[in-house]
């Protein structure tokens, strides 16, 4: 794809994520985003869905196999919004349908935190909606913190309930 056509289409996601109601949305190089290997023990001990959820660890890629995949990208748009979940996640999901559309074949969204498309994930069965379902970014070892200081945003720990909550996600673009 020519490089300012192919600028142009990343621009329109960007566009298109603050439209569908993205508090923020810019493409960030991928060697930005950070993976190491504390992230999914934070899952492993810390978390209630740790192999319960199939978009949870140990199910999604561990952070080796993540560096391999990042490898295959060279930009990505980090997108920063709020809750509910399943909007986040469903904004996402649009996001990676128009990034192929305007030609980024290789598109994949990312979310933030556990899966919220079914109340539960059946146990012995695979997911129940494959084509919807996208592990989180600290699922799969990627330091949200981190990868979001190193693009020019703000996280930080919400120190009390009722704080304002943002969500991080990733569409891979190539």
């Amino acid at each position: 794809m020519e490089t300012k056509v192919r600028e142009r289409n990343m621009n329109s996601v960007c566009e298109e994520a603050v439209h569908l109601g993205a508090t923020e949305a810019k493409i960030i190089p991928v060697s930005s985003i950070v993976v190491e290997p504390w992230v999914q023990m934070k899952c492993r001990f810390g978390c209630s869905h740790y192999n319960k959820s199939k978009t949870c660890p140990p199910f999604a890629p561990g952070y080796k196999e993540t560096r391999e995949i990042l490898g295959c990208y060279r930009h990505a748009t980090l997108i920063e919004g709020q809750p509910p979940g399943k909007q986040f996640k469903e904004m996402l999901l649009k996001l990676e349908l128009e990034a192929s559309i305007v030609g980024f074949h290789k598109a994949f969204a990312m979310s933030a935190g556990p899966c919220p498309l079914c109340p539960e994930c059946p146990e012995d069965e695979p997911c129940l909606l494959p084509y919807q379902a996208r592990p989180s970014m600290e699922a799969c070892g990627i330091d949200v913190f981190q990868t979001v200081r190193n693009n020019g945003l703000e996280v930080r720990f919400l120190e009390e309930k009722g704080m304002y909550v943002k969500y991080f996600g990733l569409i891979l673009l190539e």
